[in-house]
């Protein structure tokens, strides 16, 4: 699997590489946008030109064929939804004493009703039965899951030093990951605040050795020692 192209802001590169970098992006992003609107199966390299505004020929420069693009998509689905899950988790702990459970929880729930939560799981359930869809997304999952964990460490320093740091992650995760997907379909509509409101009981139950005890400074120094 080949590795997503990184932007960099410097100014080494040339006027036609910047061009050329923000096209892919623009390409990427429109990718998104279609499998969103139509599906993964109804998604084309004609159609994600004809979204992105380019070219025919500039869509087969940065993608000769769909497999390419679907393989690109699936990694910077990744990388936006990690750089959205760091940069507002962020925001709401920026000057905590302690880690602001409740707050961490309703962001992202709210980072889980958006579309690119929703296209991760249209190319999720479509990989089932394409065996090339899941060639792609199945290392890329355990890359974005193993980076999210080091991610939410790093955000939650002192949830971090609990003995139920793990443990409190998948349960978090499973519940509105599930909960997510379930206000995709039409069906019995899910009772979200009654839920939100027991998960967070339950992470302030099992962050209790640490929570409201350590410090996100000290923490931090702990897990930087280690």
């Amino acid at each position: 699997m080949s590795k997503p192209e990184v932007i960099s802001t410097t100014s080494s590169l040339t006027w036609q590489q910047t061009k050329s970098q923000l096209t892919r992006t623009t390409i990427l992003d429109a990718a998104v946008s279609v499998v969103y609107d139509l599906g993964y199966a109804n998604t084309t390299t004609e159609a994600v030109a004809r979204r992105a505004g380019v070219s025919r020929g500039a869509m087969l420069h940065h993608f000769p064929n769909r497999q390419q693009l679907i393989e690109a998509t699936v990694l910077h689905l990744n990388e936006q939804r990690l750089s959205m899950f760091a940069r507002e988790e962020t925001e709401v702990q920026r000057g905590a004493e302690y880690s602001r459970v409740e707050e961490g929880i309703d962001t992202l729930w709210r980072q889980l009703n958006t579309p690119n939560f929703i296209v991760f799981q249209e190319l999720k359930m479509a990989s089932r039965t394409d065996s090339q869809l899941s060639a792609v997304l199945l290392p890329a999952l355990k890359e974005f899951d193993a980076r999210m964990l080091d991610a939410t460490r790093k955000i939650f320093p002192d949830l971090a030093l609990s003995e139920s740091f793990t443990r409190a992650n998948y349960l978090a995760g499973l519940i509105l990951e599930g909960m997510a997907a379930a206000n995709m379909i039409d069906g019995p509509s899910v009772p979200a605040e009654m839920m939100l409101d027991w998960l967070k009981r339950e992470l302030r139950r099992s962050f209790g050795d640490v929570l409201g005890t350590v410090p996100r400074s000290a923490a931090e120094a702990k897990i930087e020692e280690k």
